[in-house]
């Protein structure tokens, strides 16, 4: 009878064992379970793709703008200093042009002294002031005036030199290429020049140059259509003659130069425009001042 007893003791014992651990199995299966189930609840939420199956793109994927203010240096010129780094560079106004309220402008509406936020490839040239190329969009963040830049004219200073009285004005040439704004130094040939040297003695200066098809280099402008070209010496203009050779001529020798063709300018509230520029010519500008004249030239592509 003892026995019977202590072994129906032991059998108890053995079942209650396992109880106890079927029933601990199972709460640890329970616990495993809603932990997987909230990981993967978790996963999906963190990947959750679009339609197509990418990703979603954030605010960090785009490239961060560069802030700049507007300027304009001691002979009129425009260019940008970035507010944080204080580094002068210039770059083209682009189309995409926009105001605080997202209205469109146009480039002619910024003010110096405005802070934009510059778009595009971060990009920039190595020269002094630096180059920005590759601009796509810009958006006013504050208007500002003159009085701003005040900050940044020692900037101005450092790059400006007194000109030189002897040598005649340089001309650029502005136009819009696609959605960019572009400025051209057209190269310079032959002058001739007057001016008062430093002890008031009148002097005066000439300097010969083959024709401008005999030019070696010659700087280019690529149009993507007909443009209007505007001039823009560094002295206002009395007078301006433009003529124009194809491009096919370049190379021909002085006494072989084939006629060329008197192209037309407009003087306008702004200065002189060369219309209906075309691809494919060679243009001769001669500049006309109080003090002389000089050549100017370019080819279209």
């Amino acid at each position: 009878m003892k026995n019977r007893l202590n072994h129906l003791s032991i059998a108890l014992l053995l079942a209650l064992m396992l109880l106890l651990t079927g029933c601990s199995g199972k709460k640890g299966e329970e616990s495993t379970t809603a932990a997987g189930t909230a990981g993967t609840s978790e996963g999906t939420s963190e990947g959750t793709s679009t339609e197509d199956g990418s990703l979603p793109q954030s605010d960090a994927d785009e490239e961060a703008p560069l802030r700049a203010m507007y300027l304009t240096d001691k002979i009129g010129e425009y260019l940008f200093v970035g507010t944080e780094n204080g580094a002068l560079f210039v770059a083209p106004v682009p189309e995409e042009l926009y105001g605080p309220e997202g209205d469109k402008l146009t480039a002619d509406q910024l003010s110096v002294g405005t802070v934009v936020d510059i778009y595009g490839n971060n990009m920039m040239l190595q020269s002094y002031p630096g180059q920005y190329p590759g601009v796509t969009k810009m958006v006013v963040v504050k208007e500002g005036t003159e009085a701003d830049t005040e900050p940044y004219q020692h900037l101005i200073d450092e790059i400006y030199t007194e000109p030189d009285p002897s040598q005649p004005p340089f001309m650029d040439l502005e136009y819009q290429n696609g959605q960019a704004n572009v400025t051209v130094i057209l190269s310079q040939g032959g002058y001739s020049w007057s001016y008062t040297d430093e002890n008031g003695e009148e002097q005066n200066v000439v300097a010969d140059s083959a024709h401008i098809l005999a030019w070696e280099q010659l700087v280019d402008v690529t149009l993507e259509e007909t443009s209007d070209l505007k001039l823009a010496p560094s002295q206002p203009l009395q007078d301006v003659e433009v003529t124009r050779w194809p491009v096919d001529a370049r190379g021909t020798q002085d006494s072989a130069v084939p006629e060329g063709e008197t192209v037309e300018v407009t003087e306008e509230d702004d200065g002189f425009h060369i219309k209906e520029t075309e691809p494919g010519y060679v243009y001769l500008v001669k500049g006309i001042w109080e003090n002389g004249e000089a050549e100017f030239g370019f080819y279209t592509k």
